[in-house]
């Protein structure tokens, strides 16, 4: 997830898992408004509108696209907040690994009227291991498995005043391991050990099931779309480069894991459509006046799907529940300043992933050694 979210948020299930209370009622309006969409983890690709699979330039190419492992120059250490990440990645000119933890929260519905007053908050724990193999002088593979496992909280009244949670999910959790797959093509010839101009990426991150336990017996399934990622790289000259991506999801998934938790006609009026998210995100770069480093600012936009379940059905309160949303443009900003010294390189990162909304600020740090 995106991957992913985590990846990894990210989190194209819960609105199956409306197959909540005692009678598996996986309809539950509790559940209306929630965004499948995955998550966008670490804080540079953040600033970028997550336009990020064909750049995949440090660590956080481990869930991203791993392929782009092998463009780390030298051992690198990761983190950020926001969304925590940290990674760590190592090895040869030609072959790379890397490590990385990290955790993402998928915005909760709107906390619904009556007497419950609650929302559900779910969040991914995931850790994972990457490796990214340059096979030619202008291919590069990537593969990255994870443990991810997520569970199910509870927002609202009775989460704060410490009531018994009314939910049967509230606590449930299960983990799964998830793959990514990914592939970084230099498009223009370059020599020695320059980094193309242009290239071309791709990456898969198969959808998963989480089967969460009820209170009272019983378990709900919970899927993770299946993500599909294309990008194209562009770096113009030395201070701008320009990176688009288009990500099919298949939310699609979601609704067949609806259909299998509470049957054919219980979903019936139920969809979700599969969707295209395109992103687009551009850098620019400049040394210090000192010489001894560079800062780097950057903006993105992501034209983000609804990504939520919708009713169409005869039921007028799942009608006004499950409702059509629009797309939305998601603006994105971020900066960085490099520094290097003795062989040792160091990042400071800050990025806003939504502007309009958020901001949903993240600081991160880059180490190289």
């Amino acid at each position: 997830m995106g991957g992913t979210s985590a990846k990894v948020v990210l989190w194209a299930g819960l609105g199956l898992a409306a197959a909540a209370p005692a009678g598996a009622q996986t309809t539950d309006p509790v559940f209306a408004g929630w965004r499948f969409s995955p998550a966008t983890v670490g804080s540079r690709s953040a600033g970028m509108g997550g336009a990020f699979v064909a750049v995949a330039d440090d660590a956080r190419a481990a869930v991203t696209n791993p392929a782009g492992l092998t463009q780390v120059p030298t051992n690198e250490v990761s983190f950020s907040t926001g969304r925590p990440w940290l990674a760590g990645a190592t090895g040869r000119r030609r072959f790379r690994v890397a490590a990385y933890a990290t955790k993402a929260e998928q915005e909760p519905a709107e906390l619904r009227e009556g007497p419950e007053q609650i929302a559900l908050q779910p969040s991914i724990t995931e850790y994972g291991v990457a490796a990214g193999l340059q096979i030619f002088q202008r291919v590069r593979l990537g593969a990255a498995v994870a443990h991810s496992r997520l569970n199910v909280e509870e927002e609202g009244r009775n989460a704060t005043n410490g009531a018994q949670p009314v939910h049967p999910l509230v606590g449930g959790e299960d983990a799964q391991v998830r793959y990514t797959l990914g592939v970084l093509i230099d498009l223009l010839h370059v020599t020695g050990r320059s980094t193309s101009p242009l290239r071309f990426a791709f990456a898969l991150q198969p959808g998963i099931d989480w089967t969460v336990p009820q209170t009272g017996g019983g378990t709900v399934d919970i899927r993770r779309p299946t993500v599909t990622s294309f990008g194209l790289g562009w770096r113009a000259d030395n201070h701008w480069s320009y990176s688009v991506q288009a990500d099919f999801i298949r939310f699609r998934d979601v609704v067949e894991t609806l259909r299998r938790n509470v049957g054919d006609e219980a979903a019936a009026g139920f969809d979700l459509p599969d969707e295209v998210e395109p992103r687009i995100g551009g850098e620019f770069a400049t040394p210090l006046t000192c010489g001894c480093g560079s800062v780097k600012v950057r903006a993105g936009l992501h034209y983000r799907s609804p990504g939520t379940l919708r009713y169409e059905g005869d039921d007028p309160e799942l009608a006004a529940a499950f409702t059509s949303q629009r797309r939305v443009v998601v603006f994105t900003l971020g900066g960085s300043l490099f520094a290097e010294h003795f062989g040792n390189a160091l990042r400071f990162d800050l990025d806003a992933r939504d502007v309009l909304d958020g901001p949903a600020l993240s600081f991160g740090v880059v180490w190289r050694f």
